[in-house]
């Protein structure tokens, strides 16, 4: 399948210029993703992204005015294309159970290695969110970052999955809680297996992480809707 040419839309006051615009910046892109992953994002700073992706710090913070901003720009495209991915596995299904259910393994089995551009090592980026994406949204300045729109792309998919229940079920009451606790599930169930097994149902790390996440998501939401 060729890749697809989609628009990804990023609140403008993450980043100070847009990567994406420049062949350094999806350079700058590319080095992040596979740095944070390597290394982990608290070790990580311009210095050694620099080093990494063969340039100058002066070079990284014409992009990003910090290495937290860097991190909810990943974060923030990784929403906004795994929404692109469901609203596509979706597209032709009519029963909004089997929608519910098509969704849950999408967002769990990372994004489409075929429609994702060749500077998003995929993989890598799936592991750096399940890692990370709490911390974009859990500090001190998530009140003042709200209101300037750093969590959109995250509400969006939110938005998607709070109505695709209730169309299966016209008054739950906690559509919204619901759609966000399926993600937060899905990646702290994973993160869990892989790292701290004792904290969920796994009989062991062993396991393929993804696979189980995704039978033990769809368990509680069947159980929920009684589907």
């Amino acid at each position: 399948m060729p890749q697809v040419n989609i628009t990804i839309d990023i609140c403008e006051s993450i980043y100070l210029r847009d990567p994406l615009e420049t062949n350094l910046g999806k350079k700058l892109i590319k080095n992040a993703i596979i740095l944070i992953d390597d290394i982990g994002f608290e070790q990580l700073n311009f210095k050694k992204l620099a080093q990494a992706m063969d340039s100058t710090e002066a070079s990284v913070y014409r992009y990003f005015e910090n290495k937290y901003k860097l991190l909810a720009y990943l974060v923030a495209w990784y929403w906004d294309f795994m929404h692109f991915m469901i609203l596509m596995d979706i597209r032709n299904v009519d029963d909004p159970k089997i929608k519910l259910i098509q969704s849950i393994s999408t967002l769990v089995n990372s994004l489409d290695s075929e429609m994702t551009p060749s500077y998003i090592d995929h993989s890598k980026l799936h592991l750096v969110v399940v890692e990370n994406a709490t911390k974009v949204y859990h500090n001190k300045n998530v009140d003042l970052l709200n209101k300037e729109g750093y969590y959109v792309n995250y509400k969006k998919i939110i938005k998607t999955l709070s109505e695709i229940i209730l169309e299966i079920e016209n008054d739950f009451q906690y559509p919204i809680a619901f759609a966000t606790n399926i993600i937060e599930q899905s990646l702290n169930n994973e993160y869990y297996l892989d790292h701290l097994p004792s904290l969920t149902d796994a009989k062991s790390k062993t396991v393929n992480a993804r696979q189980q996440t995704i039978y033990m998501v769809e368990y509680m939401v069947k159980r929920v809707l009684n589907i």
